[in-house]
């Protein structure tokens, strides 16, 4: 917030005597300019938390050094002002500096050989080596001895050597910095931008040959005929996080064209949807580094998906065999409806075999023989058996019979419903007899859901979905957790329980109801929808009774995301020092960036109004207004703010002010609707933290009370509202080009969402008054201007009477309800001249 003419005439009138105080007034001046921007950077950090607004680490990582920045400028400009007095306050801050720098600072990368290996060798290898993928699938062949391809991994170390051989990291972490989630172009336009710097990369020579070198081995005299597979196998795929169908795979490799496939792979990691997927969940890029595994490709009859528990609620004591007919890509990828083979665990019986959607009749005969189905779920429950977790399997199986797995990776199931989180009630039972829009499909993913339907095509792109609609979508896409945190529920005309996207949805609790058919052509775009997942119904109308939802920073918590962005905040936004005149407002007992904050405006409000008096000059015009009210204003004049006639003394009362716009904001302060006296005299020693989150302090000196500058048409006013920071900056003269009124009110000792109402509430009352409105987080700027003088008087009253008026509010708030009662009352009680 630009402070305009904050104190214009101070250095010219009040301190033209000495150079000392003409500096000290600068660094003054520049100090609260960092002290603005310090507050807007917490509340962007804050918004990021409490909103479940997801960026990329690397974006986190540009907010965190400008606010470091900000705060290393307030401490520069104090210790300016009073030199040598604060000389431990620096080494705090480089200690609480260094603890946010090593939350977000990037893993070990290591770039030396291996670069690749045999599948044998990748079984005794970490995941940060070979990634997930690889890993998994070496084991089950070295511990299990069951059947995979013949292949070879290409190590992590060999991605991170090829970005320091072509000098990629900084110009990769620069992009992912500019990459907006609010903008719907911005991660397509990052992503061609990343992409093209990975497949136009060179690879390393050593990278090179030791690729050359292993598929020479993996495929002995093969290897100029042989067709491959070259997969992802990124760190952190296929662990907690699926990263399901977000990378590519690249099927018909031939040797000449090994290396291409190879950059497409790695270019994969950068691709929108696995840019998404990896912002959502929280991973930083450097955490995510991409391995490869190479495969002979199999001539498919018959591939598909099995879980070893049902994924849904239902069926948890069967093996379910999704199968399709040729390569699976079509299955996973969300195209096909699959056939399904239902296997008991215990007694390996097959249940009648299925499609995923009951309403689909074939009259093939089924992919798999029953036989061929009870040897798959045989190995699969042997598989689950030694990872100690349900598992979620990719097979693929020749004309012969021959069966080959693919992938093993842990299953994402939802809770049984007593570890269910409550979203939501059916405001009509399940014998409800009421007719269904749309009835049928399957439920990839529990739960149910109200809002607007979006239905994906030409004229309705995914990208712009707004936020709390279900998405329409005729394939089950994985590109499309782009936009997984904007919607509450998503129905599918094709797909299946087996897709890679019904696997994300489950990851992200979003019910996911697919295989629907032609009949979710009925859905109109923007026709306001229900769906409830488990009874497999879509209903036209909100027909749920949803109850207030969970916060986004309690049900998200488990993301690494949010985990980091929480210890982040910690060491930055906690307020610890409360109390200007307590023995520990010392440097030494500062706990976050807050706290230095606090700290250096506070030590410099004191230096500035008590420079006078250590110089041996009287501060001449400072004043003290007498009043009844419970806190202390200070006033400094710089010219016509002070009436001629002004006694002798330091305290003196309103009528001896001069400033209009002073005045103004006087009027409305002490206006009759303003209820002081219902709070008592706020002491900070005597309340608590939470009661000082509002209370107006007050002590017997100015450096601890609110204070003004005042001209004759000119107001800057500071007051102290203990965990607020309030700001007034306005000129009302003859020129009405000239005129203008800021405000900044921001934080509060109440919970994150009582800031909000108040802030709500604050941003209608100004707006209906004029003002242009500005909100991030518990942050608000307001700006008025090009009002004639006695304009002016209005606006100024009304915020006056904001500040009386909201005074632990922010405690008192519980809903929207309450903000507009509220509103109704204030306005109800305006003057004549004020909005009604």
């Amino acid at each position: 917030m630009q402070l305009n003419t904050l104190f214009k005439y101070w250095t010219y009138r009040l301190f033209a005597p000495g150079v000392v105080l003409r500096e000290t007034y600068e660094a003054f001046r520049e100090l609260l300019v960092f002290d603005n921007r310090s507050h807007e950077l917490m509340a962007d950090l804050e918004v990021l938390y409490y909103q479940g607004i997801k960026e990329d680490l690397c974006r986190i990582g540009h907010r965190y050094d400008a606010l470091s920045d900000s705060v290393n400028g307030m401490i520069t400009c104090l210790e300016r002002m009073a030199p040598g007095s604060f000389v431990t306050l620096r080494e705090y801050y480089r200690k609480f500096d260094f603890y946010g720098r090593f939350l977000l600072a990037p893993p070990t990368v290591r770039f030396g050989p291996p670069f690749a290996l045999p599948l044998d060798a990748a079984a005794a290898q970490k995941p940060e080596m070979v990634g997930a993928k690889t890993a998994n699938l070496a084991a089950i062949a070295a511990s299990l001895q069951l059947p995979i391809p013949a292949g070879f991994a290409i190590t992590v170390n060999s991605f991170n050597y090829l970005l320091e051989y072509n000098d990629l990291r900084g110009a990769i972490n620069a992009l992912l910095a500019r990459i907006e989630p609010t903008v719907p172009d911005s991660l397509a336009d990052i992503s061609s931008q990343l992409t093209e710097l990975i497949t136009s990369a060179e690879v390393p020579p050593a990278v090179h040959e030791a690729i050359f070198t292993a598929q020479a081995a993996a495929f002995a005299d093969r290897e100029d005929r042989i067709s491959m597979v070259v997969r992802s196998s990124a760190v952190g795929e296929d662990s907690e996080f699926s990263f399901a169908g977000q990378y590519a795979t690249v099927l018909d490799v031939r040797r000449d064209n090994l290396i291409t496939a190879y950059l497409t792979v790695l270019a994969s990691k950068y691709q929108p949807e696995a840019l998404a997927y990896r912002i959502h969940t929280g991973f930083g890029d450097e955490e995510t580094p991409m391995a490869v595994m190479v495969l002979e490709m199999i001539d498919a009859t018959a591939s598909g998906v099995i879980y070893t528990v049902g994924p849904t609620l239902p069926g948890a004591d069967q093996v379910h065999i999704h199968t399709v007919r040729g390569l699976g890509e079509g299955l996973v990828s969300g195209r096909l409806i699959p056939e399904i083979i239902a296997v008991d665990r215990d007694a390996l019986q097959i249940h009648t075999p299925t499609t995923d959607d009951d309403r689909v009749e074939s009259e093939r005969p089924p992919a798999l023989r029953q036989e061929q189905a009870v040897s798959l779920a045989t190995r699969a429950l042997e598989i689950e058996e030694h990872f100690g977790s349900p598992q979620d399997i990719e097979w693929v199986m020749r004309e012969n019979g021959e069966l080959f797995f693919l992938q093993s990776r842990p299953l994402s199931t939802h809770p049984r419903p007593s570890e269910a989180p409550a979203t939501g009630e059916p405001a009509e039972s399940r014998d409800d007899d009421r007719h269904p829009l749309l009835q049928g499909g399957t439920m990839a993913a529990a739960g149910q859901a109200s809002g607007p339907a979006y239905c994906v095509d030409r004229d309705h792109p995914v990208e712009q979905v707004p936020a709390g609609s279900i998405l329409v979508i005729r394939e089950a896409s994985p590109a499309y957790v782009q936009v997984i945190d904007r919607v509450v529920g998503v129905l599918a005309e094709l797909g299946s329980v087996a897709g890679h996207f019904a696997t994300i949805c489950r990851e992200f609790e979003v019910p996911l109801l697919c295989g629907l058919g032609s009949g979710i052509q009925t859905i109109r775009h923007g026709q306001t929808i229900s769906m409830q997942a488990a009874e497999r119904r879509v209903f036209d109308g909100a027909t749920l009774s949803t109850r207030p939802p969970i916060p986004l920073y309690h049900s998200q918590s488990r993301l690494p995301y949010f985990r980091k962005l929480r210890r982040l905040l910690d060491t930055i936004t906690p307020l610890h020092l409360t109390d200007p005149r307590a023995g520990n407002f010392i440097p030494e007992e500062c706990r976050s960036f807050h706290d230095m904050i606090r700290f250096c405006h506070e030590q410099a409000v004191r230096t500035m109004f008590s420079l006078g008096d250590r110089l041996g000059q009287p501060a001449r015009n400072r004043k003290k207004i007498l009043s009844d009210l419970p806190f202390d204003i200070f006033v400094v004049d710089v010219g016509g703010g002070l009436e001629s006639t002004v006694p002798a003394g330091e305290a003196i009362p309103i009528g001896e002010i001069a400033s209009a716009p002073f005045l103004a904001l006087w009027s409305g302060i002490t206006h009759p609707s303003v209820h002081w006296q219902d709070l008592p005299h706020f002491d900070w020693r005597q309340f608590s933290e939470t009661t000082l989150g509002d209370g107006i302090s007050t002590a017997d000196s100015p450096e601890y009370a609110s204070y003004a500058v005042l001209g004759g048409d000119y107001v800057n006013l500071i007051m102290r509202f203990g965990y607020h920071f309030t700001l007034i900056d306005a000129l009302c003269g003859d020129n009405s080009a000239n005129n203008y009124c800021q405000f900044r009110f921001a934080g509060g000792g109440g919970e994150f969402s009582g800031r909000l109402l108040r802030l709500q509430l604050i941003s209608t009352v100004l707006e209906q008054a004029g003002f242009q409105i500005e909100t991030r987080g518990d942050l608000l700027d307001a700006r008025i201007s090009a009002l004639p003088a006695a304009d002016m008087q209005a606006p100024l009253q009304i915020l006056g009477r904001l500040l009386g008026a909201t005074r632990l509010m922010d405690m008192t708030l519980h809903d929207i309800d309450d903000v507009h009662r509220y509103i109704e009352n204030f306005l109800a009680e305006s003057p004549e001249g004020m909005p009604s």
